[in-house]
């Protein structure tokens, strides 16, 4: 891997291990690989979902519906991987009492699971209010940027701190949705209660790591994940008696996701 070994501007490389004249590549840092998980609070800022009821003229006929709901959250649980390339460490020349850094390149993915249940209010007088729950899985995949901070080599414990961009997807299902006023028994989602959207994703973390041994380090993480609005498309309501109603979407405003996380990491 070649542009390992280019230098930082301004920065001296640390590596303890000397080259010789004869040899034909430097090792510039480590591979490494790693398993977290833990849980957290999953923020939504608000809701909406939309459709139309085919009610019998004699009760109203067809009526668009928008229903909406402030913010909620709710607790998740999450599990996830990362590989990535740690950099030996750089210091400011100018500075040899500086903190020495480490910068290093992962891709990230791991798993959120949570459930949440908005109550959704309607101005429209034939169904004004809806009792809703919706199982969420979140997948998400990052590439980051991470600083590790050493006051010296031979420190075990030091911080470091990232952020990463990437994809999520969500996925709702066996998901439910209850006019509560007035009182239908049936699910509004009932031909379909699985809906699947995309979302933009965007990441801070910091962490606290600590060197078991020259392969083996174990870290604690908080981490912040920020998910763009995304729509859910769901089925039709199907019921027993004649009222039927277009496919129902919902949109999830922006998420905000506070995670903390322990895990291990095995350095190549």
């Amino acid at each position: 891997m070649v542009l390992c070994c280019i230098p930082l501007f301004g920065a001296k490389h640390t590596n303890n291990s000397k080259a010789t004249d004869n040899e034909s590549s430097e090792d510039c840092g480590n591979f490494y690989a790693g398993i977290f998980g833990g849980g957290g609070g999953f923020g939504i800022s608000n809701f909406r979902q939309t459709g139309t009821i085919f009610f019998p003229a004699a009760s109203g006929g067809t009526t668009a519906v928008t229903a909406t709901s402030g913010g909620r959250t709710s607790g998740a649980g999450f599990v996830g991987v990362q590989l990535g390339y740690l950099w030996h460490s750089f210091q400011d020349e100018k500075n040899p009492n500086s903190w020495l850094l480490r910068p290093a390149v992962e891709f990230e993915g791991y798993y959120i699971g949570t459930s949440t249940k908005p109550v959704l209010g309607s101005q429209t007088a034939l169904a004004n209010r809806f009792q809703n729950t919706f199982p969420i899985n979140a997948g998400t995949l990052l590439a980051s940027g991470v600083l590790h901070f050493y006051e010296n080599e031979d420190v075990k414990f030091h911080p470091y701190l990232g952020g990463a961009v990437g994809a999520a997807v969500l996925t709702a299902h066996d998901a439910s949705s209850y006019l509560v006023l007035p009182t239908q028994p049936s699910n509004n989602f009932n031909s379909n209660t699985t809906a699947t959207g995309w979302s933009f994703a965007a990441q801070a973390k910091v962490g606290l790591m600590y060197d078991i041994n020259e392969n083996f380090k174990v870290f604690a993480e908080y981490r912040f994940l920020y998910l763009t609005p995304t729509n859910l498309d769901f089925g039709s309501t199907i019921y027993t008696a004649p009222t039927t109603t277009s496919n129902w979407r919902v949109r999830f405003g922006n998420m905000y996701i506070n995670l903390g996380d322990i895990g291990v990491g095995y350095y190549f």
